[in-house]
């Protein structure tokens, strides 16, 4: 009987079921929906307590973080399997340039997750493509809280 070389069955391994550094693929997916989830409830909620552009501006960031969240939902059912397991989380209630700036930091931290998932071999054009508009919510949101008026 022929022995395998373990090197090259692991690297046969890898393209049949790669996982970065050991970890699988799915791991921190539930969670990035979740904060989609959340977010995409938050731009809606303000964009009902705002007016004019800024009101624009958030059902439009709402409409992308739903698109966001239906890929996010949808790697996640092409890697497991399975359709995941995530619920809503409730929405704080809260002055909104308060809300505004936690909603910035939780776009930064989106950005930061997709950035390092954007070399994936099989999502990563759309880890790339999240991330950009990521990047465009943050500069969104800045706009929106420099304008408000105290």
């Amino acid at each position: 009987m022929e022995t395998i070389d373990p090197k090259l069955a692991a690297r046969v391994w890898q393209r049949v079921h790669p996982e970065e550094n050991g970890v699988p693929r799915e791991q921190g997916l539930p969670a990035l929906i979740a904060q989609e989830w959340t977010d995409a409830g938050i731009y809606l909620q303000l964009s009902r307590r705002l007016q004019g552009r800024e009101s624009a501006m958030l059902r439009k960031m709402h409409e992308q973080e739903q698109a966001h969240l239906a890929c996010l939902k949808g790697v996640y059912t092409l890697i497991t399997g399975t359709h995941p397991n995530v619920r809503a989380v409730p929405l704080p209630h809260e002055d909104i340039e308060t809300t505004l700036r936690r909603c910035y930091g939780r776009e930064m931290q989106c950005l930061a997750h997709y950035e390092q998932r954007a070399n994936d071999p099989e999502f990563g054009q759309v880890f790339a493509r999240l991330a950009a508009q990521e990047r465009t919510h943050c500069h969104l949101l800045l706009e929106i809280l420099g304008n408000l008026k105290k």
